[in-house]
């Protein structure tokens, strides 16, 4: 399996929670982890199952949770000094914002909880790990159970169709 596109976990989630305090937001720890499953799901489904970031995540009744970032941001931003990721990847980041974070961290959770991959590793028990495979696989078969003819902006806006009416 290629390496994954940063060289830590840690790296995206403090890029997360600088990127809402930029737009005048606090990065709940629970949309934190939100954001990191769905970023690291739809980077794999979008660069054929290469992995964003060199993590695990756990099954909690809450959702998934990448056990290092949550123990770590327990009691706030941690001391770690940021790092400039690559344009590429801050561009995917600012995509998976613009589609993710506007939603209540209620709403994630949710939408989280209702993942296949999610469900079949908490039936085995608190705590089990969700295998990355299987996180990949969950989130390529998903988009092409929708098929997805949509097309959206920059920042997660979908553009729809336009065709004309005839005039008569």
């Amino acid at each position: 399996m290629a390496i994954a596109a940063t060289e830590s976990s840690f790296d995206v989630a403090l890029w997360f929670v600088e990127y809402a305090r930029s737009e005048d937001d606090y990065l709940q720890a629970q949309k934190l982890q939100r954001l990191l499953w769905l970023a690291q799901g739809e980077y794999a489904r979008a660069y054929h199952g290469r992995k964003l970031m060199p993590t695990i995540f756990l099954a909690h009744e809450l959702g998934p949770v990448e056990p290092n970032v949550y123990r770590a941001f327990e009691l706030g931003r941690p001391e770690i000094p940021d790092v400039r990721l690559p344009p590429e990847i801050e561009d995917f980041l600012i995509r998976i914002w613009g589609r993710f974070g506007h939603h209540a961290t209620e709403h994630l959770n949710t939408v989280v909880r209702g993942h296949s991959v999610y469900r079949e590793a908490l039936a085995k028990g608190v705590g089990e790990e969700i295998e990355f495979l299987k996180i990949a696989a969950f989130f390529k078969e998903d988009v092409e159970k929708r098929k997805v003819s949509e097309i959206r902006s920059p920042d997660g806006r979908l553009w729809k169709k336009w065709s004309p009416r005839s005039v008569k």
